[in-house]
């Protein structure tokens, strides 16, 4: 890059934020999700979107998050149902057990995230998974992993790729990671 003189801007949080181009908004919109509400609050707004869905039992949200997001697999915990109208939906990091608490008091039935588990390997991520293992055994939700990487890449692919060609005539390159659970 620097032999070629190009610049990196690069912005993470504003989309988290946002509810213009926003990457918990676009996952409600690859579910055909109405947004509803908002949570996970702090001074900069709101991380989380609660969502309106058209019934889905855990098992086929599951299924269809392997597809949305292209992933193998999905890390699942919590109580399964057999009919879900609710979700509440955070990209990225999303395994924050107050964040989930508070969904879970707004009527989501289900909590679709990057991470259900944190997977820092240090004192502050073993801690972190301690609290979530205590919260599992006593939510009512289906706790719906997709991978931290891939919750926040489906932004770019569906909302930022367009913007940025139709705003700036730019051509775009999306590189999607080979594997999105690393």
């Amino acid at each position: 890059m620097k032999g070629k003189f190009l610049s990196v801007y690069t912005l993470h949080v504003p989309l988290d934020y946002s509810r213009v181009i926003s990457t918990s908004d676009a996952i409600a919109e690859a579910f055909n999700a109405e947004v509803v509400g908002e949570f996970f609050h702090d001074e900069k707004g709101a991380c989380g979107v609660i969502c309106e869905v058209d019934p889905i039992s855990t098992e086929h949200l599951i299924a269809a998050s392997k597809e949305v997001f292209s992933i193998p697999y999905a890390d699942v915990q919590g109580t399964p149902h057999s009919q879900i109208t609710k979700i509440a939906i955070v990209a990225g990091c999303g395994d924050k057990v107050n964040a989930m608490k508070e969904a879970e008091k707004m009527g989501a039935q289900a909590y679709l995230t990057g991470e259900v588990h944190c997977h820092i390997d240090n004192d502050y991520g073993k801690k972190k998974y301690e609290q979530m293992k205590n919260f599992i055994g006593t939510t009512s939700m289906s706790l719906i992993g997709v991978s931290h990487a891939a919750s926040e890449y489906l932004v770019h692919a569906t909302h930022m790729k367009p913007w940025f060609e139709e705003r700036f005539q730019l051509p775009v390159t999306l590189l999607p990671q080979s594997k999105w659970w690393i």
